[in-house]
């Protein structure tokens, strides 16, 4: 393989630990290694050990469906709400421009780079991401900023979408182990997205902390009434927490989820309802959405996502933690 051949990335190294971004997969962030352990998932079919790309991945086809979509992994932007039965909805994945195309590398700087995809003819967006490391503290912050790239107003919603592995959860009995969701008084009962093999289940385990458990299902819920927050924390206990605006009132895709839970684990055969879909690995994908915005050309809508991570889970997660054991 020649250098030419290789997949370009970008090493984001701080003293805490390091972020591997890959501009021509869409622009994500396609490995976090943190706190001793490695938190985003990425397909290995698809990328090696170097983050390079697999002879199977070379010889991908064209995309036509759910069932051909290359899930490379890792933490990325699409535009909301998602679905397939008019223009005002994303129908993908797959989508040759803003999940798989090649970004643009704007600006990289040691603990820094900003990325903009190409115009999406689609949704009428450019997204553009900025991922930046504290050289301090253990935080990522990932900016999100869709611009409407068209002559007519737009109106979608930001939603950020990381996919953390949970194949080492099985090998452990740890009672904090799971995703944990910051709730208010205006939290409801989850929606049911999407339940072709179970679902994953919110226990609300405080007024104000509710936790989803990883298990053997595959299924989304989408959660509305959060407080800007959630946590996946590990076995052993170390924690990657998100944190986001809520707008109470706003409009949210999803009816009205600002978080949503995907969960899979590894299937023999293709899922109904997704064109065959057919999950390969053990992962949670936590999911969070900005409200739809009405965009006029040339208008931006921004989402702020900063991550953080510690080697224990914080107090009020402890405290959960044991109500649950």
């Amino acid at each position: 393989m020649t250098s030419q051949e290789r997949e370009p990335l970008v090493r984001l190294t701080a003293p805490w630990g390091e972020g591997v971004v890959l501009p021509g997969r869409g622009g994500r962030m396609i490995s976090l290694r943190a706190a001793g352990r490695e938190w985003l998932w990425r397909n290995p079919d698809l990328l090696d050990e170097s983050f390079q790309l697999t002879p199977a991945a070379r010889r991908l086809p064209a995309p036509t469906g759910f069932a051909s979509w290359a899930n490379w992994g890792g933490d990325k932007t699409w535009p909301a709400p998602q679905g397939w039965s008019s223009e005002e909805e994303w129908a993908g994945p797959p989508d040759p421009v803003l999940d798989a195309g090649a970004y643009t590398v704007l600006e990289q700087e040691d603990l820094r780079v900003r990325m903009r995809s190409a115009d999406d003819p689609r949704t009428g967006l450019a997204v553009t991401r900025t991922i930046t490391m504290s050289a301090g503290e253990p935080t990522v912050v990932v900016d999100s900023e869709l611009e409407n790239v068209t002559g007519r107003p737009v109106r979608w919603a930001a939603w950020t979408v990381t996919q953390f592995e949970t194949e080492s959860f099985r090998r452990h009995d740890d009672h904090r182990a799971g995703v944990w969701i910051g709730l208010t008084g205006r939290h409801r009962a989850p929606v049911t997205l999407f339940a072709p093999d179970g679902v994953p289940d919110l226990e609300r385990v405080s007024p104000s902390v509710g936790r989803v458990p990883v298990r053997d299902v595959v299924g989304k819920i989408g959660i509305g009434g959060t407080a800007g927050w959630l946590a996946l924390t590990a076995p052993g206990g170390a924690t990657l927490t998100q944190r986001f605006e809520v707008r109470p009132g706003a409009p949210y895709p999803d009816a009205g989820s600002e978080i949503a839970v995907w969960m899979q684990y590894p299937k023999q055969e293709g899922l109904e309802g997704l064109e065959g879909l057919r999950p390969t690995a053990r992962l949670v994908e936590t999911e969070t959405m900005s409200p739809l915005t009405r965009l006029a050309p040339g208008e931006v809508l921004r989402h702020r996502v900063t991550w953080s991570v510690t080697d224990a889970p914080p107090p009020d997660l402890e405290e959960g933690a044991r109500r649950t054991a």
